[in-house]
């Protein structure tokens, strides 16, 4: 078969389809807040400033903090008083709306009232809405801009063009609840994962999870779609806290075991840095002594190994704190109850494929580089003729053998950079530096090989493809991967988006599975629109695919795996 020109345009948004290798991240203090904060909320309003809220101080009582707010500005690096709540509140949600105010909901008491936070004018106003839940409540915002409010004993959605609480189901249980990007709810609660549908008012039991009953897990929403549950403890304050972890997979609605924490914890953060993986940090351990510790220690989840690494220490001892992504990459951790203090989590920099989000790479693929305060603007490129200097930024990268090559540059921010590998480079150990950074990182090493072949996702982990169906007489029609793939008589074939693969030494070398079988690979090489760095391959569906569902597909070239994809046919 031959190549099909490329149907959609992948340009500017090669950077948020996937993009990853890394050292210890470093931990350095930032401005003390003007309470002392624990189970408070930090919310990053739309201009860079981080909203923190309420929460309880040191003896667990409300004392001045639980009615305060107050603002954290990143290029001061200072907390400031703002408005006051009309409600103290504790153990409550923040949400940001997406005109760029705050939903601010529920308390641990069993207030149920809500506000808003206008940046605007910096106060707070109540508002209709008036929640029946109380304590271990989450809050996601919903793509139709309504925010879904979950915990004991019901789910509930706010509307702020009614300013209104509507209650749509009960629950029994849930300590942590993340949104998929359909806008279903998973639950994790108990020893149970469920899902509960918006949509069809509507709750599912999916799993039970693979570990005893466990209560104040972490739930994270992965960069592939799946959801990364970890730590909790038996029940409540002093009892046994775990190391254990599961991954819910979405798509497939299955849960399995994914790794142990470094060390068990409870009323830890979770938080999702760019590349993908996971900062855990601090929370409250209890050990064989059955004594309560607040810890300091960090760890990163690696979603490539399903591994957790050392990720250092932080300066101070926290739990019930808060850890917030900033706009340039960094996190910033506030408070646990115990004191006022505040530090930013700086990762490091990272080379991986911009595919498959992890390393080696391969010359003329493309790559992303990941890590904080890289360029002080957001800017793309013409994907046709990416220049060498954007934003100005350069990357430079040292091969092997000593040479010094300036990459082509795609898109650059203040966490990630996407480059082409230059043509050209020799094979083996590289080093990465940017050169003119607001703050100048080391060089990454990398890892060039012949061939890094990794298959392009969306958000939800589906292939970045489309399917062409041969009618009888001859057209072509295309149809999306976001819905089903039907097969019927006619032939149909997958495209897929890819890069590392143009190197390969022979097509009969390039393999590709779907659920398990094998399906035959018809092209595999340079896409046609003559983006630098992207390539295609085209595999034709097999009857022996129908009813298949969604499943995982693979790709193997010169018997080097690629990441998984998932696909959906019927």
């Amino acid at each position: 078969m031959v190549r099909i020109p490329l149907l959609v345009l992948l340009g500017s948004a090669l950077s948020g389809l996937n993009a990853l290798a890394q050292s210890t991240g470093t931990f350095v203090p930032t401005g003390n807040m003007t309470f002392a904060r624990g189970s408070h909320t930090a919310t990053l309003l739309k201009d860079g400033r981080v909203l923190l809220t309420g929460g309880v101080n040191a003896s667990y009582g409300y004392a001045g903090s639980a009615g305060s707010a107050e603002l954290y500005d990143p290029s001061t690096g200072t907390f400031i008083a703002t408005g006051k709540m009309t409600t103290n509140r504790a153990g409550h949600t923040a949400t940001l709306l997406q005109d760029g105010r705050v939903l601010v909901s529920g308390e641990y008491t069993g207030d149920g009232t809500s506000e808003l936070y206008d940046p605007a004018t910096e106060s707070f106003t109540q508002t209709g809405g008036n929640t029946d839940i109380h304590g271990s409540q989450v809050s996601n915002l919903l793509s139709n801009g309504k925010v879904l409010i979950s915990g004991p004993p019901s789910v509930e959605v706010y509307d702020p063009a009614s300013a209104s609480d509507i209650r749509l189901g009960l629950m029994d249980h849930g300590t942590g609840a993340v949104v998929l990007k359909d806008d279903k709810l998973v639950i994790v609660g108990g020893a149970d994962v469920s899902l509960y549908d918006v949509a069809n008012d509507a709750f599912k039991l999916l799993a039970s999870l693979p570990v005893p009953t466990i209560y104040d897990q972490t739930a994270t929403l992965l960069a592939n779609g799946k959801v990364l549950i970890s730590g909790g403890h038996s029940n409540g304050f002093g009892q046994a806290t775990t190391d254990a972890t599961a991954l819910f997979d979405a798509s497939g609605r299955t849960i399995d075991s994914s790794g142990r924490l470094l060390v068990s914890r409870t009323y830890h953060s979770a938080t999702l840095l760019p590349g993908g993986r996971v900062l855990i940090y601090g929370g409250y351990h209890v050990g064989s002594d059955a004594q309560e510790v607040r810890l300091a220690a960090a760890e990163e989840y690696d979603p490539d190994t399903g591994s957790f690494t050392d990720a250092g220490h932080g300066a101070g001892l926290r739990g019930a704190h808060t850890a917030t992504l900033l706009h340039d990459g960094t996190v910033l951790v506030a408070g646990g109850a115990f004191d006022t203090s505040a530090e930013l989590y700086i990762p490091p920099l990272r080379a991986a494929s911009a595919a498959s989000l992890t390393g080696p790479l391969a010359p003329e693929s493309l790559a992303s580089l990941f890590g904080s305060r890289l360029a002080l603007t957001t800017e793309s490129a013409d994907p046709l003729s990416p220049p060498t200097t954007l934003g100005g930024i350069r990357l430079y990268v040292r091969d092997s053998i000593g040479d010094t090559w300036l990459a082509p540059l795609l898109y650059v921010s203040p966490s990630q950079i996407n480059f082409e590998v230059p043509p050209g480079i020799a094979l083996g150990n590289v080093k990465l530096e940017v050169v003119n950074a607001p703050v100048q990182a080391s060089a990454v090493a990398a890892q060039v090989n012949n061939t890094a072949p990794g298959l392009f996702a969306f958000d939800d982990n589906t292939a970045a493809a489309y399917a062409l169906r041969i009618e009888p007489n001859g057209k072509q029609t295309a149809l999306s991967v976001r819905n089903t793939i039907v097969l019927d008589d006619r032939p149909m074939y997958l495209i897929l988006y890819a890069t590392g693969i143009r190197n390969r030494s022979s097509l009969a070398n390039t393999r590709a599975t779907i659920g398990g079988i094998s399906v035959p690979v018809e092209y595999a090489g340079p896409e046609g629109s003559r983006i630098p760095g992207l390539d295609q391959v085209n595999v034709r569906l097999t009857p022996s695919l129908k009813g298949m569902g969604v499943a995982n597909m693979v790709l193997s070239v010169d018997g080097v795996p690629s990441n998984t994809v998932s696909v959906d046919i019927k």
